[in-house]
């Protein structure tokens, strides 16, 4: 009920305050769904009015903001981290971040080997502590299967999964479910092996025969009934041994 309700909210302010969603509401008395390459194209009109930037002045999003994601989602797919845990996390990611503490972890990030490396000089990546870090045994490492591919034995491997390499293999126990342009919205446990949403973040449901996802956080860009690629073999529904919001594979 409590997901409802917060969707509900966010629906109304998308529609009161969101050009994008002002304007599809106003010609067709609905909010059709969103596709990457729309959102990509209209980018500035998913701006709530008052608080749109110009692009060379916007700041993206806070670090914080993203690290709070992906606890969320390594800890709906079963991993253990915060005080207690000894264990690093570490993101393979095109571009260095300063090291944050976190949920009593370390959250670091290995760059990925298709960044460009002429922009991250030597002094950058000692500065930033991101230079050429090697995970321990303890640590967790979440990044593309390409990626892990190349990460030394030793640290727990995480993927990274977006729904539609789910559509064509089921993701693996552990795993993350992570959008590139939408963030780390859930995770696979073990225990059941299904796609668990993050329901504080994340409200799925049918829109005329479509599953569609609404980030209940998000505010620039506001994303309301957004249709990542894979939708289209989900459907949203309950764990049976969690009793938790899943994305599922209709029967």
């Amino acid at each position: 009920m409590r997901g409802r309700q917060r969707y509900a909210r966010t629906v109304r302010r998308a529609v009161a305050t969101v050009p994008h969603y002002r304007e599809r509401y106003a010609a067709t008395g609905a909010l059709p769904p969103l596709t990457r390459d729309e959102a990509e194209l209209r980018r500035h009109l998913l701006m709530p009015l008052g608080s749109a930037l110009l692009a060379r002045r916007d700041p993206g999003r806070p670090a914080t903001e993203h690290i709070a994601e992906l606890h969320e989602a390594l800890r709906l797919a079963g991993h253990r981290t915060g005080s207690g845990s000894g264990r690093d996390v570490y993101e393979i990611a095109p571009a260095l971040r300063d090291p944050v503490r976190a949920y009593g972890t370390n959250w670091r990030v290995l760059l990925a080997t298709t960044a460009d490396a002429a922009r991250c000089t030597e002094r950058d990546a000692d500065r930033s502590g991101t230079g050429r870090p090697v995970p321990d045994r303890h640590a967790l490492v979440v990044g593309d299967a390409g990626q892990l591919a190349g990460v030394a034995a030793g640290p727990v491997t995480v993927e990274r999964v977006t729904l539609a390499a789910a559509a064509r293999t089921r993701p693996a126990a552990g795993s993350v479910w992570y959008e590139p342009w939408l963030g780390h919205l859930g995770g696979v446990p073990g225990a059941c092996g299904e796609l668990h949403l993050n329901p504080s973040r994340v409200h799925a449901r049918l829109l005329d025969g479509e599953t569609v996802l609404t980030l209940l956080r998000r505010r620039r860009p506001t994303l309301v009934h957004v249709r990542p690629e894979g939708a289209e073999f989900f459907g949203p529904g309950q764990c049976p041994l969690h009793g938790v919001p899943i994305l599922g594979r209709p029967l």
